[in-house]
């Protein structure tokens, strides 16, 4: 049994192949001196490989960065594990892992930015990817936010939900956390900003339980919304590079990630912040 973030929360190639074998990694790390932020870094570096790979118009080398980027997965998926499993989880190693998440897509689209660039698209191409890019960080942040809302207020534990607050970075903080809390802080004030609802929501609740009709409610009503996080979350990425890029239709990739995964993001949005209107702090009085 894999040191699972919440079943609840996860998809079909998380629980049968991405979480077993992340697990049997970190099974194999955990009496090592390995780290889980090193796992982290690994995951980086063959995600940021993997974008790069897409930049060749070579169906083979473009097949070989899709392999590498599930590689890249299994591992991003085993740091988490291996830091539950020694008990070691901490806000910075969440900080590290969505900072490893940033590095590889920005490869990523940087590099078939490039390649549309070079093809004949110029500066349109360009500007495709970056759209692209800046639109899968959005559609990322969603799903993160549902399944963290949906762990906070139907399940009750295993969130890891976030919002901004006001407390003051730490005394003789290092250059690097500053930096990597600055980027977290700009990553859940956008949530925030995407759910205002649910935020205020959490906020009234805060240091309360979650009370038992809301619990009820909300996993009843919400479970269709974490579901359909699958079609913009990670893990659809792998496909659509593997049927788009692969054989050779980069521009494709970037049009699916603008167009119809941002407009199921909208509706995602929509319908997960009826919830919150639901149960307006008034009413949990």
């Amino acid at each position: 049994m894999y040191a699972s973030k919440g079943r609840a929360v996860e998809e079909w190639a998380d629980r049968w192949f991405f979480g077993p074998v992340g697990w049997r990694v970190a099974n194999a790390l955990r009496s090592t001196p390995i780290s889980a932020d090193v796992v982290t870094l690994m995951s980086l570096v063959l995600g940021v490989i993997a974008g790069h790979l897409m930049w060749y118009a070579s169906s083979r080398i473009n097949a070989w960065g899709v392999a590498l980027f599930i590689v890249s997965d299994i591992l991003d998926s085993a740091d988490g594990q291996l830091a539950r499993l020694r008990g070691t989880s901490t806000r910075m190693g969440r900080i590290l892992d969505g900072l490893a998440d940033t590095g590889r897509f920005v490869s990523l689209y940087g590099h078939l930015g490039a390649r549309l660039y070079v093809s004949g698209w110029g500066w349109g191409g360009a500007v495709l990817a970056f759209a692209a890019l800046v639109s899968h960080s959005y559609q990322a942040a969603v799903a993160d936010f549902i399944r963290q809302a949906y762990l906070h207020f139907a399940v009750g534990n295993g969130s890891e939900l976030d919002i901004p607050d006001h407390s003051a970075m730490p005394r003789g903080a290092s250059l690097v956390t500053r930096f990597s809390s600055w980027i977290y802080g700009d990553y859940i004030r956008r949530q925030a900003l995407l759910f205002p609802r649910t935020a205020a929501l959490v906020r009234a609740l805060a240091g309360r339980g979650v009370p038992a009709s809301l619990q009820r409610a909300w996993a009843e009503r919400q479970r269709w919304v974490v579901s359909g996080c699958a079609w913009i979350a990670q893990n659809i990425r792998f496909l659509l590079l593997a049927v788009t890029v692969v054989p050779g239709y980069p521009a494709a990739y970037c049009w699916i990630v603008v167009g119809p995964l941002n407009a199921i993001m909208v509706a995602l949005i929509l319908a997960h912040e009826r919830e919150p209107k639901l149960h307006a702090p008034p009413q949990l009085a």
